[in-house]
């Protein structure tokens, strides 16, 4: 694997800062098992990935092998506290429920040996389950979704609008079980359009390097696009304290597996620590009202992170 630098590092640590803000600012929903929405329908329950995709992926074609919930982005990080008196944090969830019995996935091998795909929401088992199982799980799920603006086959990504179980949906055939590939609002995704380097000191070529880039918001409605906004918003002079990615472990795995060397963003962002980088200064945060593409309320909030070479 090449060596990561500035850019590279930057874009995932603001990715990790992000969701590990809004995860602190109560942006996630904890689903239990057996709970239900308000049409009485078990929100806990996991469907078959080859009833439930309109465009599957080749994993879950197999009959009973994936098992898709109706919420994508679980939550993968451990030691999130509650952002309110009163509120549960989020829980990771640790294993699935089969008709009834509880499977920890971390013990579990033979017939109900699994992984968890946090991204995507959704368990996939190492064989097939035999007959119509009832699956279920207990997890939570980010109500933001953080994500880079120039991803793989971005134009093919299908927007919806509701995270599951929609009332009065803005659009009509809106799934509730969501396929791989779909987003679902709100988002935020992350672009630079520009870097320029500056000198630093006598005697050294290493630059002050300032990287220009734009944090695009959609959301579903004007406030929900607005109280993202102001969380963004109120960044302005943060300073990050970065992660080499070149020697820490990043978060997932393969198949969207929670990667167990993985601490957590807070826990690994330290000065002193093992994988610390560099200090990632946020010089400016200029949030700005977006035309609003079809029925997404849309903003745009314009950053400078900037990096010094030797601290």
């Amino acid at each position: 694997m090449p060596i990561l630098r500035a850019k590279s590092l930057i874009k995932q640590n603001l990715k990790l800062f992000l969701e590990d803000l809004f995860l602190r600012d109560g942006y996630y929903t904890n689903v239990g098992i057996g709970e239900t929405n308000v049409y009485g329908a078990d929100i806990s329950a996991i469907s078959p990935g080859d009833v439930v995709y309109s465009q599957p992926d080749a994993i879950s074609t197999i009959p009973n092998k994936v098992f898709q919930s109706p919420f994508k982005n679980w939550v993968y990080e451990d030691g999130i506290p509650s952002s309110v008196s009163g509120i549960a944090p989020p829980v990771v969830a640790s294993g699935v429920t089969v008709n009834g019995t509880f499977y920890l996935q971390t013990t579990t091998s033979g017939t109900f040996a699994h992984n968890i795909d946090f991204p995507n929401g959704r368990i996939i088992f190492d064989t097939p389950l035999a007959g119509t199982p009832a699956v279920q799980a207990v997890f939570s799920y980010k109500t933001v979704l953080v994500d880079g603006a120039n991803v793989f086959e971005n134009e093919r990504k299908p927007v919806l609008f509701e995270t599951a179980f929609k009332d009065n949906p803005r659009e009509t055939g809106v799934l509730i079980y969501p396929d791989p590939a779909a987003r679902v609002l709100p988002a935020v995704f992350i672009d630079f359009t520009s870097r320029q380097n500056s000198g630093y000191e006598l005697g050294t070529r290493n630059p002050v390097k300032d990287f220009f880039g734009v944090l695009h918001i959609w959301g579903r409605d004007e406030y929900i696009r607005d109280l993202i906004e102001d969380v963004i918003s109120d960044e302005f002079r943060q300073v990050l304290l970065g992660i080499d990615f070149n020697i820490a472990p990043d978060p997932l795995l393969a198949f969207g597996a929670k990667n167990p060397n993985y601490a957590g963003y807070s826990t690994l962002a330290q000065q002193w620590g093992t994988f610390f980088w560099r200090r990632i200064y946020i010089e400016d945060v200029s949030p700005r009202k977006d035309v609003p593409l079809y029925e997404i309320e849309r903003s745009r909030v314009d950053f400078n992170a900037r990096v010094y070479p030797n601290f």
